[in-house]
């Protein structure tokens, strides 16, 4: 009895990773395109420090709450009981689904605006020709941006990339949401 109750838990842990997966895999796509359109519109300032180059540090933030919230989610819906070990895997899952639903997102994004990668760089290779540097650091930093630019927009890139930082800082606020929302279970080894 104790090991079916074990294994239904198990299996719902699929409701709050993808529930919680896909609610911040859509808030991520969209801060993604609201920093996107704020560079493609922004006059070139010059500057090598834009809003859109530091967009990925404050999305990365925002979405790396998501483990905790499944884990919220878990203790809510399925059971107040949870061991560290569990809220880890519920993190880490939670954002693998995060990256990939935003991956699917960015693909089908490009049906709806084919050239919105193109725009972006080419706003940023504006900037950087507005910049008082020497024509030799522009050139370097315009091959830089265009190479990051071509290579970022794979898919897999995006993949191999995503899963393992979103799914590691996940994982941890996943360990701060069982301290923070569950009762504990005692772990056997």
């Amino acid at each position: 009895m104790e090991h079916l109750e074990e294994q239904q838990q198990n299996t719902s842990y699929w409701n709050s990773v993808l529930i919680v997966g896909a609610i911040f895999a859509v808030v991520g796509f969209i801060l993604q395109l609201v920093f996107g359109y704020m560079q493609i519109n922004s006059e070139p300032t010059g500057s090598l420090i834009t809003l859109y180059s530091i967009s990925g540090i404050f999305i990365c933030l925002a979405t790396c709450i998501a483990g905790m919230l499944a884990v919220w989610h878990y203790t809510k819906e399925v059971s107040p009981k949870l061991t560290l070990g569990q809220g880890a895997v519920i993190g880490l899952l939670t954002g693998v689904v995060m990256v990939v639903f935003s991956g699917i997102l960015s693909q089908f994004w490009e049906f709806i605006d084919p050239a919105y990668n193109e725009k972006i760089m080419e706003s940023m290779i504006a900037n950087f020709e507005a910049s008082s540097m020497d024509q030799s650091m522009k050139d370097q930093m315009i091959d830089q941006t265009v190479a990051s630019m071509e290579s970022s927009a794979s898919f897999m890139r995006q993949m191999l990339i995503g899963i393992p930082i979103m799914g590691i800082l996940n994982l941890l606020t996943g360990l701060i949401g069982v301290k923070l929302f569950a009762e504990k279970e005692e772990e056997t080894f």
